[in-house]
């Protein structure tokens, strides 16, 4: 009897972990799509901010991570305090020594922090106007991606909360 209630026991704890598996995959989908579209909304307010009050670098990006949310504030606020900071690095080497602390902590793949680190090609060399360039071509490279990232929660979501439960199912069934 007690071989038995162990074995249910092992069973259940097997298939929840394995469902915490597919729902963790499946909620990065999520929160891929929702990192992007914060990028998204920063850059919006950094070039509105650029075009409009005309401020040095890091108080811009003050300014638009102020309003902005996690993780784009969290890259804006990084850049910002080293661009102050002064010291010997370029504009585009503080925004991808920022980019290097901050999107770690994201869902966003290797393609989208390319994207991302792209507009510190001008920041900082370029006048105004090719500075919004730059902020409006990274935002369509995000408008992209970010349909790509919409395209593949809508496919694969269901698909990995069902996998984590099947696998785990699957699992118990080979072990007994």
């Amino acid at each position: 009897m007690g071989q038995l209630i162990l074995k249910v026991v092992g069973a259940v704890i097997v298939i929840a972990a394995a469902s915490a598996c597919g729902e963790q995959k499946a909620r990065a989908l999520a929160l891929r799509v929702q990192h992007l579209q914060q990028f998204r909304r920063a850059l919006a307010l950094l070039a509105a901010e650029i075009s409009f009050t005309r401020p040095v670098l890091p108080y811009a990006f003050k300014t638009a991570a102020e309003r902005s949310s996690f993780p784009a504030r969290e890259l804006l606020l990084e850049a910002a305090v080293m661009l102050l900071a002064g010291g010997e690095l370029t504009a585009r080497e503080i925004w991808k020594k920022a980019v290097d602390r901050v999107l770690p902590e994201t869902c966003c793949t290797a393609a989208d922090r390319e994207i991302i680190e792209s507009l510190g090609a001008s920041l900082g060399v370029c006048e105004q106007e090719g500075q919004l360039n730059q902020i409006r071509l990274t935002m369509s490279q995000l408008d992209c991606a970010l349909e790509e990232a919409l395209g593949q929660k809508h496919r694969s979501e269901k698909m990995w909360r069902y996998l984590g439960f099947a696998g785990g199912a699957a699992l118990v069934i080979f072990f007994l």
